[in-house]
């Protein structure tokens, strides 16, 4: 072998280890704190719901079901439908929303605990990854019901706001 083949070869055999390197996935460890992260903004996203999205919702629903008595009969149906729709959203919201601060809060500490777990070693990795995947499901249950509740809070806010806009 010439030298150039030589070096050729050493370049080669070393890039495809710095890819390897750049495409391996997360440690255990970023694993949580991604997932920590991950509630943590959930919270920040379920706390604005709670204190601006539904706050403002439920003014409107007030106005808009006081507006009721005034509109002519044939509207009443429709919009009266539209307002038990909204009606129930801001209940199941509610009736939701400490179950899902709860379960976020415990989750965080879950998450810590099995942290501490993974840097002292307590766990196997196999183990720790089970735990992981299992976390994981349920950071992505949770997120999937803060989306719900942000994409539900929101078309409703929009149905208020173009009721009121008609009126």
């Amino acid at each position: 072998m010439n030298f150039r083949t030589i070096i050729a070869k050493v370049i080669l055999v070393t890039a495809i280890a710095l890819a390897a390197c750049q495409s391996a996935p997360k440690t255990n460890l970023e694993r949580v704190d991604a997932l920590k992260k991950q509630v943590k903004t959930n919270v920040q996203t379920l706390e604005t719901l709670e204190t601006k999205d539904l706050v403002h919702l439920q003014k409107d629903f007030m106005v808009c079901d006081s507006i009721l008595q005034f509109m002519p009969s044939e509207k009443v149906d429709e919009t009266f439908q539209q307002l038990l729709l909204v009606d129930a959203y801001i209940k199941q919201f509610k009736e939701t929303c400490p179950v899902m601060r709860a379960d976020m809060d415990s989750t965080l500490i879950q998450l810590d605990n099995l942290k501490s777990d993974i840097e002292t070693h307590y766990l196997s990795d196999s183990l720790a990854t089970v735990y992981l995947d299992m976390e994981t499901q349920h950071v992505t249950l949770l997120n999937n019901q803060v989306e719900y509740f942000k994409d539900r809070l929101g078309s409703c806010n929009k149905t208020m706001k173009d009721f009121k806009k008609k009126k």
